[in-house]
């Protein structure tokens, strides 16, 4: 069976959890939304190959995982939807609290060069 990156690495987390993570990562998940913004929010997405989506039509979720390496696409799409209702930040595929006033501002750090 094949199974992509993210449920991997989500399966790896349950099998082999240790106190150390291997990386990084944000998973930004988002919905549907009436806004001209939506199609590119989409677009961004899909460029990421972690990108899923599940359910259809106004019950859509969009979900795309990011590395530090992809802060720059993280920062693109997150810009766009980061006040909408729908829009979820899991780190290191847990929702855990203050995902976007503390762990999302965090990744912004690997954007200094």
């Amino acid at each position: 069976m094949k199974r992509d990156r993210a449920t991997q690495e989500k399966l790896e987390d349950i099998l082999f959890p240790s106190s150390k993570a291997k990386s990084f990562r944000i998973t930004v998940v988002f919905g549907y939304k009436m806004s001209d913004d939506y199609n590119k929010a989409v677009a961004l997405a899909k460029k990421n190959p972690t990108y899923k989506e599940e359910g259809d039509g106004e019950w859509i979720r969009h979900s795309a995982v990011y590395t530090p390496s992809e802060v720059d696409d993280l920062f693109d799409l997150f810009n766009i939807i980061n006040d909408w209702e729908s829009t979820e930040i899991l780190v290191n595929h847990k929702k855990i609290p203050y995902g976007h006033q503390l762990w999302l501002p965090l990744m912004w750090f690997y954007r200094i060069k």
